[in-house]
């Protein structure tokens, strides 16, 4: 089966229709892991689309997509201090599954090149460090990993 891996430039509308048709080739070919990831990201996109009234944008999809895949993260986290190798592996697959249709990730040595830049611009604080990050990168910036740069590089000034 093929993956898909979004980019900056995408049609979002493409990427909908593009789960939708995966969604259906994977009900078809059995594949019950992926078919669960895929509707639970449609339902959420479903459910921003009743409570705004229009079609998402693309940074509400990613923002879906994201949201999707930490909640596989936390409850693998749970299913490995409990022993599940089932859960384990369902959920494992089902992120990999959600990571396939996010913009590829900035690099770590990246994001540290801006912090560190950030820095000698004059940002001494956590929020306008990690507000000029997400500015710079948008949605290809992974968060946690920032988060925990930028702690590391603030704790050594």
């Amino acid at each position: 089966m093929r993956t898909f891996v979004a980019r900056k430039n995408i049609n979002w509308k493409f990427v909908k229709s593009k789960i939708q048709d995966d969604l259906k080739a994977a009900m078809k070919s059995g594949d019950k892991l992926r078919t669960m990831a895929l509707r639970g990201v449609l339902s959420e996109m479903s459910r921003l689309e009743k409570d705004i009234r229009r079609e998402p944008n693309d940074a509400e999809i990613i923002q879906i997509i994201k949201r999707e895949r930490a909640k596989r993260e936390e409850t693998l986290v749970f299913a490995r201090q409990a022993a599940r190798q089932d859960l384990i592996e369902q959920n494992e697959t089902e992120a990999k599954v959600l990571e396939s249709y996010l913009p590829a990730m900035t690099s770590p040595d990246e994001v540290r090149a801006e912090i560190h830049a950030a820095i000698a611009a004059g940002a001494s604080q956590m929020g306008p460090l990690m507000k000029a990050l997400r500015d710079k990168f948008g949605a290809s910036l992974d968060g946690k990993v920032a988060s925990e740069l930028a702690k590391e590089a603030l704790a050594k000034k």
